[in-house]
């Protein structure tokens, strides 16, 4: 049995909306727990317990608005948060590592270029999905992504023919970000499906989808898969990979400019640029945890784990994981992986709290503080944002009409909405 070492040593893997949310509960519940605290001051240290935040970025990125960021550069820039702007984390007990995680063991994390392991005790994997840029950040400074953002903003700027390949959520957000931004340009979306946002959805909300895309005038391939494409090296951001892009695809800018395409029924389609949006990819090959029962710690949606956001195996019960990582649920969602690294984050703390002889139990997702019943989102749940006059939405079985639609979504894609929850220039207080 491992026992926890003096201090107790907590390490949050990945930094975005779950790593965060965890290390917001462990601030509050281990640190933030003086009876004079009242969130106008940084909370007192507490010797007991290091907390230590290891992410390759030195700020929170809100993925949500990524599309419509490329396309607006005024609002993209605001979708980085350094993480200096957050004072709680700059607690005495609190540290951040900037460093590529290459390897999760049982009991340390294996960090990139110098080799050195981070020793836990207790551990949150966070580091959600992988994506291509410019979808996926590679930026790991906020000066490195509004370098980035603006080059693509002057690609896209200077571009004629714009082709995005891939028909999935993020696919048809960014074409339809695109044209409404640039309504002079051509904007093509090519698929390989009948329809458009593969998933568990229904065929009327992949028609309304659809309907949406073209009224807004972007031209609809779907039914083509691209076999091909030919470009020169120098027109291929992606032609040299970075270091760590193999286990790390986000590293790696997927747009080609001036490439020609030709899809699985004999079209060939012309782009000045191209954008790649042909879907995620798990980070589970980062994570060398080896099942100590009949059942594999991974299942093909992610991190096997209970209600409790521990990963499933009993081996493990020091180990939690949260969001896109893990196989809660099929549908990657910000506002889940905030519920369940704001979950992973409670239940460590009362592990630690019993530890020291307080009463406590873990709680699952079914409830939470106040008896509140909490659910991951249904299947069939999603809001698509098409651009900044159009959305579509279905609940269950429902289509919303896409006219109401509009007025059920954060006009600025929950960005104000996310960065409060940050808690940026303040304290954070239990509750709110």
């Amino acid at each position: 049995m491992h026992i926890p070492s003096t201090p107790v040593r907590i390490a949050v893997a990945g930094g975005n909306y779950a790593g965060l949310s965890a290390m917001r509960e462990l601030y509050l519940q281990l640190l933030a727990t003086n009876t004079d605290y009242d969130g106008t001051r940084q909370a007192p240290p507490n010797p007991k317990v290091k907390i230590t935040l290891i992410d390759r970025r030195d700020g929170f990125v809100h993925y949500l608005g990524i599309t419509r960021g490329l396309c607006q550069s005024e609002y993209g820039r605001k979708l980085w948060v350094p993480y200096s702007d957050l004072p709680w984390l700059q607690h005495p007990s609190i540290s951040i590592k900037k460093s590529i995680i290459t390897r999760i063991a049982s009991h340390h994390l294996e960090l990139a270029d110098t080799g050195e392991h981070e020793e836990f005790d207790y551990l949150v994997v966070a580091l959600g999905q992988s994506r291509t840029a410019p979808i996926g950040v590679a930026a790991s400074s906020m000066d490195e992504y509004v370098s980035d953002m603006d080059k693509h903003g002057k690609l896209i700027g200077n571009a004629q023919s714009i082709v995005v390949v891939g028909g999935g959520a993020v696919g048809t957000e960014l074409a339809a970000d695109l044209k409404t931004d640039h309504p002079e340009k051509e904007v093509t979306l090519i698929h390989s499906r009948s329809l458009p946002v593969p998933g568990p959805f229904t065929d009327e909300f992949r028609l309304c989808v659809t309907k949406v895309l073209q009224s807004l005038g972007v031209k609809t391939l779907f039914g083509e898969r691209v076999i091909d494409e030919s470009c020169s090296a120098n027109d291929a951001f992606g032609a040299e990979p970075a270091k760590h892009a193999d286990i790390l695809p986000e590293l790696f800018d997927s747009v080609k400019r001036n490439a020609t395409l030709t899809t699985s029924s004999g079209l060939r389609v012309h782009g000045d640029i191209v954008f790649n949006c042909l879907g995620a990819t798990s980070k589970a090959s980062l994570v060398d945890l080896p099942s100590s029962t009949g059942y594999p710690v991974f299942s093909p949606h992610g991190i096997r784990v209970n209600q409790a956001m521990q990963v499933d195996d009993p081996k493990y019960s020091h180990i939690f994981a949260a969001g896109d990582v893990t196989d809660r649920d099929l549908l990657k969602l910000a506002g889940a992986a905030s519920k369940g690294g704001r979950l992973a984050g409670t239940n460590i703390a009362k592990l630690i709290n019993a530890s020291n002889g307080e009463a406590a139990g873990i709680i699952s997702p079914s409830r939470e503080k106040h008896g509140k019943e909490v659910s991951s989102p249904e299947l069939g749940w999603i809001k698509l944002v098409l651009g900044e006059h159009h959305a579509v939405i279905q609940r269950g079985e429902e289509v919303v009409p896409t006219e109401a639609a509009i007025h059920m979504v954060s006009p600025d894609i929950k960005l104000s909405k996310a960065t409060r929850k940050l808690y940026i220039g303040s304290y954070p207080i239990n509750g709110k």
